[in-house]
């Protein structure tokens, strides 16, 4: 959320906002989550925690999120017809032996307040107004379309595509607002050589950053296990870096430990500013998620990943990660031998970029 969120973070009055800490975010024994409350105190951000401010009982006038955090309805315990099973059914003793249940599913010893409904969507219990702050360019039926979407007054897009979509499902209001996490990226000024440094990138070499997806459903959707080996072999003739999914290292320890096998450059920091390790890569691998949608806008050498995934069906419903993927290469694992050969083929990857700019996220 720190990358997302931080360029607009940077330019609005720090007394206009305060961020409303949850989940993984408000652990106490978390690392990524100790950094990340670091960061916001060293910029002078003001926050609080979900918990703390439940108990208050008061709303702000305006909420930002980019999805429904939790809930399965607009309306409170006591208003939907589905809710009247809840209170049938759903005592206050079972509400917290539902709680307790979660805190110690995600390793929390900061405590979820029980004062937050678990009928409704979360953020219409934070406020009043909802603006929907887009999470990155890939949109799909089975996510960033579905029916929650309706709670949000006003959609802050990253381009004509996503606008055009929620155009045409739900009522709130759009605005354009290009793509602010890739601002720094333009910056004539932007220093890369602490990124250099910090990973031993070798000026003589093509970089290729590896950004794989988390898998959440067990659905096989992580290139980790499939593509490991396989890339490693490259190690030698690329500067080769991987950053996964900041929560790959909550969920998928055994993946991590299989990259450090392995001898891999790991990106460990969760919140980091991308801009200065993208600019210096040339290419960027990808299996399922946004990351191609970046890559595709800062126009990247793009090549995915295919993984055996289980159910390839509900995975990309609706995604418009099928219509990037009809513009750009993608391999097997035991393929990964012709990439030196097609990345450092120059008339290819002019024709594919040219191609693929009827789809780019922000014209």
């Amino acid at each position: 959320m720190w990358v997302h969120y931080s360029d607009v973070w940077a330019k609005m009055p720090r007394d206009a906002f305060v961020i409303v800490l949850l989940g993984g975010a408000a652990s106490a024994i978390d690392n990524q989550a100790a950094v990340l409350r670091s960061k916001l105190d060293s910029h002078r951000y003001e926050y609080t925690f979900l918990s703390d401010f439940l108990g208050r009982q008061a709303k702000y006038s305006y909420v930002v999120s980019n999805h429904m955090m939790g809930g399965v309805s607009k309306y409170p315990i006591n208003k939907s017809f589905r809710s009247k099973i809840y209170l049938k059914y759903w005592s206050k003793k079972k509400t917290k032996i539902f709680l307790n249940y979660v805190n110690k599913l995600v390793g929390l010893k900061r405590r979820y307040n029980i004062s937050a409904d678990p009928q409704q969507y979360l953020p219409l219990q934070l406020g009043i107004k909802q603006i929907r702050f887009m999470y990155g360019a890939d949109i799909s039926d089975g996510w960033s379309l579905d029916a929650w979407n309706a709670i949000y007054d006003l959609f802050l897009c990253h381009g004509p595509n996503d606008e055009r979509y929620l155009k045409e499902r739900f009522k709130g209001l759009t605005a354009i607002m290009g793509y602010p996490r890739y601002d720094g990226y333009f910056d004539p000024d932007l220093d890369t050589e602490a990124v250099r440094a910090e990973f031993g990138i070798d000026p003589g070499k093509q970089t290729l950053l590896w950004m794989p997806t988390v898998d959440l459903f067990n659905d096989d959707t992580c290139s980790i296990p499939f593509f490991a080996e396989a890339l490693s072999s490259l190690a030698d003739e690329f500067n080769l870096i991987i950053r996964p999914h900041p929560i790959s290292f909550r969920r998928d320890p055994a993946g991590i430990a299989l990259l450090e096998s392995l001898n891999y450059r790991i990106d460990r920091d969760a919140t980091r500013d991308m801009n200065p390790l993208l600019k210096l890569a040339e290419a960027v691998l990808c299996d399922h998620g946004g990351s191609a949608f970046g890559a595709l806008y800062l126009g990247k050498k793009l090549v995915f990943l295919k993984t055996p995934t289980k159910d390839a069906a509900t995975v990309l419903k609706g995604s418009s990660n099928k219509e990037i993927m009809q513009y750009f290469p993608a391999i097997e694992a035991d393929e990964v031998g012709r990439l030196p050969g097609l990345l450092r083929d120059e008339s290819y990857w002019q024709a594919k970029l040219a191609q693929a700019r009827v789809i780019k996220p922000v014209a």
